[in-house]
């Protein structure tokens, strides 16, 4: 949309999209993955592409998926209502415009790609290996549902930790020669210490994900699912594979309208995550494109900014 040379269904989404925004029908939030993978492009476009998007976001931005997922969990636990807030940063403004920020987040993206290479190496050696046999929808399920099992048993188990010895060190994953804080107990480090859970209330998060699993938290929900479909169907993971995990667990249960790749959009679909959070999805097929310029007119002839 940004880099258009030639007419094509993106000048006409672009214009749509500009339009919208301007009578107030329509907002994009930034995600922060926007600025890991703008960084690669040289400033000036990076620039370019920061001014359009925060233009299309009205100065919202998705928080990162740590500090959601933890906010999700308090409010399910307290019975809390969820909010824009409890997704979004507001007024996020033009953060390449500053040239350290840039590097920052270049250095940063940099850093990521190498991580998540070294990470998926082992598994994407065995995917060479063993070959990629079609599975029955149903077996398919029920690996999935165990795979996902699997994981909300790894958190219960963190969290009996706690219960235990009281406390919680964060342990260390070794990718390559870098060591990296483990995902659950960076959340629970976040439980303890910005939303100050007791233990009554470790207790009942226990029993939430015993009786419940993830399905009641969304980010953990579709990034755990997401993640059991890619281990299944993927020849092989890459960075960019795991950034969109990132940017869909956040920004599909609060959106009416999501783009994604036609592989992600596929597991969005038959998972019928699309459907639980009520998101239409799309991918930047032709046949997409061309429904999303008919959703995005609808939302054009919508009285007063009303959109189903």
């Amino acid at each position: 949309m940004v880099e258009l040379e030639t007419e094509s269904n993106w000048e006409e989404i672009r214009k749509l999209l500009i339009e919208l925004k301007e009578n107030d029908k329509i907002f994009c939030p930034l995600s922060p993955e926007h600025y890991l993978e703008t960084s690669q492009k040289d400033i000036k476009k990076a620039r370019i592409h920061d001014e359009f998007l925060n233009n299309l976001s009205n100065g919202f931005s998705f928080k990162p998926e740590l500090f959601i997922t933890s906010q999700l969990i308090s409010s399910k636990i307290r019975k809390n209502n969820i909010t824009l807030k409890t997704y979004l940063y507001e007024n996020i403004n033009n953060v390449f415009s500053k040239e350290e920020n840039y590097k920052t987040f270049k250095k940063s993206n940099e850093k990521l790609a190498e991580l998540l290479t070294k990470a998926t190496s082992d598994i994407n050696q065995i995917r060479t290996i063993v070959p990629n046999q079609n599975i029955e929808p149903k077996t398919k399920r029920t690996m999935i549902k165990a795979m996902n099992s699997l994981r909300a048993n790894s958190f219960i188990q963190r969290l009996e930790d706690l219960l235990k010895n009281d406390n919680i060190i964060i342990r260390g994953d070794q990718i390559g020669e870098t060591e990296v804080p483990n995902w659950i107990d960076l959340i629970i480090d976040q439980l303890l210490k910005k939303h100050k859970f007791k233990k009554k209330e470790v207790i009942k998060l226990i029993a939430e994900f015993k009786a419940n699993g993830f399905s009641n938290i969304p980010t953990l929900n579709i990034s755990t699912t997401l993640k059991s479909y890619m281990s299944i169907y993927s020849k092989k993971e890459h960075s960019n594979d795991h950034i969109d995990l990132m940017r869909i667990s956040t920004g599909l249960p609060i959106s009416d309208i999501l783009l994604t790749d036609k592989k992600r959009k596929a597991e969005l679909i038959e998972s019928e995550l699309g459907k639980k959070y009520k998101t239409k999805i799309f991918s930047g097929t032709k046949s997409d494109l061309n429904e999303l310029i008919i959703e995005l007119n609808k939302i054009k002839t919508a009285h007063n900014n009303v959109y189903n």
